[in-house]
């Protein structure tokens, strides 16, 4: 087992603490170890200093991938590889870049040695990946994004539109060969692109009848006197690291 205490134990519990007691991040109380089988590293994660959210999955898709599971482990381990990733990136980038490419990867090989099924595993990935790009690739990262984010929406409207005319399969194609111009990344946009387009109306089902619900709940806060927004969200919001938005920054406890 990769996941082991300190002591060398596999990792038989994971113990964090909820804090604030209503809030989204959590302090890790015992800390634990990573061996990555692929290149032999060992990883250790401390308790002091640093908060996670676990796995960042936004809240109104939880009920398609959780927050925490078999998933815990992985995703505190690289919420604490991408803190040390962002005070790297101060003074070194492209090496702040390079190492969160590596950690992505560990948390990938990890999720897979937890037993979390292949799209998950690949689908977290690939939007951690998107969003180290963002934070450490500039504008070229922003423009990874961007097309992430529009290429699968172009490429579904145009394999609808092509049930009437054919001739819309040609933008269809130019969504997909164009993350080819991405080079190395070429294989992630195309991931991003292809189930975006396949899981978009998917994850568009899902969230219609949860905006009903929480419309309604919204309603009933009204009128027993409530406050209609705090439905938006099954926590509070914690604070966020001011370098950079990612949970993980030292807020004070242990």
């Amino acid at each position: 087992m990769p996941f082991e205490r300190d002591d060398g134990v596999p990792l038989d519990e994971l113990v964090l603490a909820q804090r604030p007691a209503d809030g989204e991040l959590f302090a890790l109380r015992e800390s634990f170890g990573y061996l990555d089988p692929v290149s032999g590293a060992r990883y250790r994660v401390p308790v002091s200093g640093w908060r996670t959210d676990l796995a960042s999955v936004p809240h109104p898709l939880w009920s398609l991938v959780a927050s925490y599971g078999r998933q815990s482990a992985p995703a505190v381990l690289h919420d604490h590889r991408s803190l040390v990733a962002a005070q790297r990136a101060g003074d070194d980038r492209p090496g702040a870049l390079a190492q969160r490419r590596e950690d992505d990867r560990v948390f990938r090989t990890a999720l897979r040695e937890q037993g979390v099924p292949v799209l998950r595993t690949w689908l977290m990935w690939a939007w951690v990946s998107a969003d180290r790009e963002r934070e450490f690739g500039g504008v070229r990262g922003r423009l990874f994004v961007t097309q992430a984010v529009l290429a699968p929406l172009a490429l579904l409207v145009a394999l609808v539109l092509a049930w009437w005319s054919p001739a819309w399969l040609l933008p269809a194609v130019v969504a997909l060969l164009s993350s080819l111009a991405w080079g190395r990344l070429a294989g992630l946009q195309l991931l991003l692109t292809l189930t975006g387009a396949v899981l978009g109306p998917v994850v568009l089902a899902h969230l219609l009848p949860l905006a009903v619900f929480r419309l309604v709940e919204a309603a009933v806060e009204l009128v027993a006197g409530g406050e209609a927004r705090s439905v938006l969200r099954p926590t509070v919001a914690g604070p966020r690291n001011r370098r950079g938005g990612k949970p993980g920054a030292d807020q004070g406890y242990p």
